[in-house]
């Protein structure tokens, strides 16, 4: 038996792009910057200094084939703190999502 599927293309790209889609990932963005702070890393001064704060994440929402949502480590510490944590990592496999390299 032998079937034949026919994409349509458009349709697939509209979903992408639609503000459902948007929402999804606006939604899972949320919940990876929640992950994040629930590990309580602290950046800034050592050992609760006068300048130590919680480690501040951004979420930036755009479109471009597709809905996005980027989560990032809002602070200059933020690579050494992947780098030592791997608190995105984390907070992401939490949230559910699959982490992979290019």
């Amino acid at each position: 038996m032998k079937f034949s599927v026919k994409l349509n293309h458009a349709a697939i790209g509209a979903f992408a792009k639609s503000a459902e889609m948007a929402a999804v990932m606006g939604e899972l963005a949320d919940k990876v910057a929640a992950n994040v702070h629930s590990q309580g890393i602290k950046v800034g001064d050592r050992n609760g200094g006068p300048r130590e704060i919680e480690l501040p994440v951004k979420i930036v929402h755009g479109t471009t084939d597709r809905a996005r949502a980027t989560v990032i480590l809002d602070h200059p510490a933020g690579i050494a703190v992947q780098a030592k944590h791997g608190a995105l990592t984390k907070a992401a496999s939490e949230a559910g999502l699959q982490v992979k390299g290019d």
